[in-house]
């Protein structure tokens, strides 16, 4: 199912796949039920998307890291799933020690043909059994290469 991206205005703006007509509409209506919306173009044609809050674009990934637990220096090896210029979502091979709010040093390398090495600081905002998702401190940090490499 496509996405259609909510700007800070909560302006949303769909593509009908038949036509290529544009409309814009207004997403607050959606912002507390669900996510999934239909729609009906001046074409007749019927469609689903879903609508995505995010303000900045999430990409998937399958990349190796790890991470070291800043308060008790514990170390463990995640895949990371997804990434954002703010934020990241990844996976523990092992059981781990890692709680809400605690500050985590992330290293991994992109799969962009430098293979860059990522190193950020990021605090968990939730954990579900091996996965976790957590924000970047250093929002600039990286900024660029993040921002080319979610383009690829």
């Amino acid at each position: 199912m496509k996405k259609v991206y909510v700007d800070e205005n909560n302006k949303a703006m769909f593509i009908c796949p038949k036509c290529g007509f544009e409309k814009i509409i207004d997403a607050r209506n959606f912002r507390n039920t669900t996510n999934i919306v239909k729609g009906e173009c001046k074409c007749k044609e019927t469609f689903q998307f879903v609508l995505e809050y995010r303000k900045h674009y999430r990409k998937d990934v399958n990349l190796s890291g790890e991470y070291i637990i800043q308060k008790n220096r514990k170390k463990g090896e995640v895949i990371i799933r997804e990434i954002s210029l703010t934020g990241i979502r990844f996976e523990s091979l092992k059981p781990h020690q890692i709680s809400k709010n605690d500050m985590l040093e992330m290293k991994f390398i992109l799969d962009n043909p430098l293979r860059t090495e990522i190193r950020k600081l990021a605090k968990v905002i939730w954990v579900n059994n091996r996965i976790v998702g957590a924000n970047f401190n250093e929002r600039n940090l990286y900024e660029n290469v993040l921002g080319f490499y979610m383009k690829l």
